[in-house]
């Protein structure tokens, strides 16, 4: 038997069990060139073009197995004057997709808690996305999904944008609505503002 293959024997502890229907959702890749990689893990891997955003002048492409809205981002840094911004290829960032937008302010709760490590905070049309690194300068994005409905436009092409959004504002207004309720008991939440601390109780 391997020893990671028992939780009792691994030391992993009830706290460090993930919430039920949090999954990876993507992997966002820095790539040197964009149509080589794209026909890699088109012609190789078998994935679809989901949207070819090079086309609204956007360096990335978006694409997935099946009828996801992506499952794999590539997308190629450059500078004004041409070179491009990153060192190296690989990594941008992978993504943990949660099952709901509760869940998700949960989570955000939760690193909240640890300090000031939330980098940015982004409305992606069809995705609620938080971000924020490792201690080793990866990059990690932190999702929900919006109903399917919201992921393309009237002519049936992916919303691709990148608003950002007022966190504690949004922290607010999911534990004011309706959803908003937790699994059990009662739960106090701290998120911290430039005007101090804001202490929410959700129940």
């Amino acid at each position: 038997m391997y020893l990671f293959a028992d939780p009792d024997l691994s030391g992993v502890t009830a706290k460090h069990k993930m919430a039920s229907g949090v999954r990876i959702g993507h992997v966002n890749l820095r790539v040197a060139d964009l149509d080589r990689s794209m026909n890699f893990y088109c012609d190789v891997l078998g994935l679809s073009v989901v949207y070819y955003a090079p086309s609204i002048g956007v360096p990335t492409v978006f694409l997935a197995f099946g009828d996801y809205h992506h499952h794999l981002a590539l997308t190629w840094f450059y500078s004004a004057g041409g070179s491009r911004q990153v060192h190296h290829d690989g990594l941008n960032h992978f993504a943990i997709v949660y099952p709901d937008e509760v869940s998700l302010a949960r989570a955000v709760a939760h690193l909240l808690d640890h300090g000031d490590l939330i980098d940015d905070a982004r409305d992606h049309g069809g995705t609620l996305s938080i971000y924020l690194r490792d201690p080793d300068g990866n990059g990690i994005e932190l999702y929900y999904d919006r109903p399917r409905t919201e992921w393309f436009d009237s002519n049936g092409q992916l919303v691709v944008k990148s608003e950002p959004f007022d966190l504690v504002e949004w922290l607010a207004e999911v534990w004011a609505g309706p959803s908003q309720l937790l699994a059990s008991g009662d739960e106090t939440i701290s998120i911290p503002s430039q005007a101090g601390d804001l202490t929410l109780v959700a129940s």
